[in-house]
């Protein structure tokens, strides 16, 4: 099957990158494949992209093509765990920092790389505010929207919808 977030997933050398796993990111691909194909939990046990591009908010390397993999997922359909779980790791990969091995790398500005590229997916993110995971979504946009007035209208535009979600989440 052709899709934008497996194209996107290819274009990267993984086994170059740096994983919070200690070892290369040459297995994320095959993390991102099954995560992508997941119909269930159940499919996706084991495959998680915590503790590889973050660890406690802490990146690595392989977060910020990571960050250009979950953009182009979210175009995609995908089961709303596996939505939800790239926008979790979004959101720790803008909100968070290098870790010290990768400062020690040369990498020290991981974060502003990730927010970068996240501000590239500000359409498709403000997409899945309306139509997807809303909570979710907001959260990783009041991070990284330079348009502070954008971002209250559609966050008050999307109060009851966000209601609506946070209920059925809790219930």
């Amino acid at each position: 099957m052709l899709s934008a977030a497996l194209l996107e997933l290819e274009r990267y050398d993984w086994s170059q990158l740096r994983c919070g796993c200690g070892h290369s990111a040459a297995h994320l691909p095959v993390t991102f494949r099954e995560l992508l194909e997941a119909k269930s939990p159940q499919d996706a046990v084991g495959y998680r992209l915590d503790g590889h591009v973050e660890v406690q908010s802490m990146l690595f390397e392989a977060a910020v093509p990571a960050v250009s993999v979950i953009l182009a997922a979210l175009t995609e359909e995908l089961a709303p765990f596996v939505r939800s779980h790239f926008l979790v790791t979004l959101l720790f990969a803008v909100s968070g920092e290098s870790h010290s091995s990768e400062t020690t790398a040369g990498r020290e500005n991981l974060d502003e790389e990730c927010y970068e590229k996240a501000r590239e997916g500000l359409w498709v993110l403000y997409h899945e505010a309306v139509s997807g995971d809303t909570e979710n979504a907001l959260d990783v946009l009041e991070i990284i929207e330079e348009d502070e007035t954008r971002f209250s209208h559609f966050r008050t535009a999307l109060a009851d919808r966000l209601a609506k979600q946070q209920k059925k989440r809790s219930g």
